[in-house]
């Protein structure tokens, strides 16, 4: 889909952000973002649990300990993770779209990102992945990412782990055990 210049300009215009000489896509998705966290400052803050973290959990650098950001679109999915992170002592935040994910992602330190391939499209998971991929290298962070897919193309696997993923996990019979064995021996290793 070709968008216009003047819904470009327009876009840039509304996230108070300089119109780069050649727009890529990548520069779209930052522009949504200014504007989402601009609409979500003048707003009244909702207090929910996924969005929430209590200033106590934070260290004292500000870092989130073991923190996880798990980005899928499907709730079952979210809340399954969330249910069984919580109970070995992650504090889990979700994030149901592209957009918000990299909004959270960019607000906090996490210890795992933990990501669908499939978040909406297949184009906006390698997009959220290069974007998690860049915020990490840019800010010095040691975050972990685990893409989860129920795709069986041996090409995703590898666009995935040549693209930033650290652990790529197929969703089959037992892929939430398999996950949380490979973060305990992940948090053994350091």
């Amino acid at each position: 889909m070709e968008i216009s210049d003047t819904v470009i300009e327009e876009l840039f215009k509304m996230a108070d952000t300089p119109l780069p000489k050649n727009v890529e896509e990548t520069d779209i998705l930052h522009a949504l973002i200014q504007i989402r966290e601009k609409k979500e400052k003048n707003q009244p803050a909702a207090h929910t649990q996924d969005s929430q973290i209590a200033d106590s959990q934070l260290d004292a650098g500000g870092e989130q300990s073991n923190s996880v950001l798990v980005v899928d679109d499907i709730g079952v999915v979210t809340y399954q993770l969330k249910v069984l992170l919580t109970q070995i002592g992650y504090n889990v935040r979700i994030a149901k779209d592209i957009f918000s994910a990299i909004s959270t992602f960019v607000k906090g330190k996490y210890a795992y990102v933990i990501m669908d391939l499939f978040v909406s499209t297949e184009q906006e998971g390698y997009t959220l992945l290069e974007e998690a991929k860049k915020i990490i290298t840019k800010n010095n962070l040691n975050t972990k990412i685990i893409v989860i897919t129920a795709s069986n193309k041996t090409e995703n696997k590898i666009k995935c782990l040549n693209g930033g993923a650290d652990i790529f996990i197929k969703k089959e019979t037992g892929w939430q055990n398999k996950l949380l064995e490979i973060m305990e021996n992940q948090n053994n290793q350091e």
